[in-house]
């Protein structure tokens, strides 16, 4: 479904990603763990090519891009086989939840209006927005805007989604019902690649973890192997470090 083949990207004179390569099957749903600066989101962003790689190639569900040598409209196609989760939300403040999530229907497929607004009211109820649909971003809570924004990608109906650190953003009581809606949406079998720091979900939901350091992948495997039985000492480091406060400042 992705594949990821030597993916590099420099910012000026930092390395980010250091010849990175990922398989990822239809239906998996791969967390990425890792300390900051260890290049997790630039990675994402370089499957949709909102952060465009130096060098390798992408491939969404057999559609293959050299990031090197591709056009505009290569771009484009791409982008369709994906949707994207920020962690910062990115809806639009002027405009109403319904009509946030309608927006790509109505833009990018051309669905009419109406057909657009069925669907978008019933994606909405599947994350609990039902009676949210006239509310704009800023009469919603965080978490109410996080689940508006799942929708707003599943309604594309794309090949995989991908969810730059959800929850980031959220007050703490907020993150469970995010957290959530994303495993009844990992429930649908759709192909998910999530960057996040919440372990209870990575062993709940995930079917493979990844681990990152130094623009590089260091360690993978099921979440009962990473989580429970790490072989590299710096991914028992960091999980040491996330799941034991005292030991924060050995970081």
């Amino acid at each position: 479904m992705v594949e990821l083949n030597n993916i590099h990207k420099s910012f000026g004179k930092n390395h980010i990603l250091k010849g990175v390569n990922l398989n990822i099957e239809k239906g998996e749903v791969v967390v990425i763990l890792g300390p900051s600066g260890s290049g997790k989101t630039t990675l994402l962003r370089t499957v949709n090519f909102l952060d465009s790689a130096d060098d390798g190639s992408v491939t969404v569900n057999g559609f293959c891009l050299d990031c090197k040598k591709h056009s505009k409209t290569q771009v484009i196609e791409l982008r369709r086989k994906t949707a994207m989760v920020f962690q910062n939300y990115n809806l639009f403040q002027n405009k109403t939840i319904l009509e946030n999530v309608m927006e790509g229907l109505v833009t990018v497929k051309k669905i009419a209006k109406a057909d657009a607004e069925k669907m978008s009211r019933d994606i909405l109820a599947k994350v609990g927005l039902s009676e949210r649909c006239d509310f704009y971003p800023s009469q919603l809570s965080g978490g109410q805007q996080q689940r508006a924004g799942i929708a707003r990608a599943l309604i594309l109906d794309p090949d995989v989604i991908l969810f730059d650190e959800p929850t980031s953003a959220l007050d703490p009581e907020l993150v469970g019902e995010v957290l959530n809606t994303i495993k009844t949406v990992a429930q649908t079998g759709i192909t998910m690649i999530v960057v996040t720091h919440e372990i209870s979900f990575a062993r709940e939901v995930a079917s493979r973890i990844i681990f990152m350091e130094g623009g590089s992948i260091v360690e993978e495997g099921k979440p009962s192997e990473i989580l429970v039985n790490p072989k590299e000492p710096r991914t028992q480091q960091f999980l040491k470090r996330i799941t034991d406060p005292q030991a924060a400042g050995e970081e």
